[in-house]
């Protein structure tokens, strides 16, 4: 897919989550990927908590309690030592089927 993207799985929309789904960028695939479709794509499905059109990775941290989740981006895939960021942070608790901004 080339995106991160961060999204709570619906049989319905107006009914409750019955997962979480969480999807990881290429690191370097297709470029350095870029802002133009974030806020449309948000607009759009309400049951996703974020996209981004960035390369990077996805770090997961599991514990007893819960997963938290960082989306990792990239500037600059073809620029040694590019600064990697954080753009946007996660928690699911065990059990629950939501995600909640870390």
């Amino acid at each position: 897919m080339h995106r991160h993207w961060a999204a709570e799985v619906k049989v319905n929309a107006d009914q409750p989550s019955v997962g979480v789904e969480l999807v990881a960028t290429s690191i370097t695939s297709t470029g350095d990927g870029d802002e133009s479709t974030s806020a449309t794509v948000l607009a759009e499905n309400p049951h996703l908590k974020f996209f981004k059109n960035r390369r990077g990775y996805v770090r997961t941290t599991f514990t007893a309690r819960d997963l938290k989740t960082d989306f990792r981006i990239l500037p600059f895939v073809r620029t040694p030592d590019a600064p990697v960021s954080t753009a946007a942070s996660f928690v699911t608790e065990d059990r629950v089927r939501e995600l909640h901004p870390a």
